[in-house]
């Protein structure tokens, strides 16, 4: 998981090396989720504005009021990937059952992206749902507050981690080709996710 969400690209068996022919590589393409990312934050930004005006019509503005506003969405912004991440730590830890000591959490400023992960394999399925599990509870639940409060700040924040979450569906519905008991290692150094056809956990 990223601060600017992945997206996947399913790859053939990869043979020779260490890999085997029951081995399949996810991999990321850096370029396109990015693309993906802002063009769904700019579309989803002017969506959710629309239907935020139309159920808040009153707006006033002002320098305060404006700056004010990007202090907000800023801060939202980051608390929003956090909290992703914590979750996903949580989840891998209770409900894909791994070790404490296999979890670790990553921050690249220089590339702008934060990530957690788990050292073991783990099921296909509960990584799945590991993914859609946090990007609920820290993209919808946010979205509903903003749009109850008609907090434009707020809103376009959510609108943000939503359009990365989306992009990163794309990728995640790559792994849905294959059986939920199959095991899967995430490996965001390389930008990969490892599927083991044979391996049973």
């Amino acid at each position: 998981m990223t601060l600017i969400y992945r997206n996947f690209t399913y790859m053939n068996n990869i043979r020779g090396g260490n890999m085997s022919e029951n081995v399949h590589i996810v991999s990321i393409n850096e370029q396109k989720i990015m693309k993906q990312t802002v063009i769904l934050t700019i579309l989803l930004s002017i969506i959710f504005v629309g239907i935020n005006y139309y159920l808040h019509p009153n707006f006033d503005f002002s320098i305060l009021r404006f700056l004010f506003g990007i202090v907000i969405f800023i801060f939202v912004s980051l608390l929003l990937v956090v909290i992703n991440e914590i979750l996903n730590l949580l989840g891998y830890r209770y409900r894909c059952k791994v070790k404490p000591e296999s979890l670790s959490l990553s921050i690249h400023l220089e590339k702008g992206l934060i990530y957690s992960t788990t050292s073991e394999k783990i099921k296909n399925g509960q990584y799945q749902s590991v993914f859609f599990t946090s990007f609920m509870v820290t993209g919808v639940i946010p979205l509903a507050i903003a749009f109850s409060l008609g907090n434009y700040a707020l809103l376009l924040a959510s609108a943000s981690f939503i359009a990365g979450g989306l992009a990163n569906f794309i990728g995640m519905f790559k792994l849905r080709k294959f059986p939920d008991e199959v095991l899967v290692k995430d490996v965001p150094s390389e930008f990969n996710v490892y599927v083991y056809l044979n391996e049973k956990k």
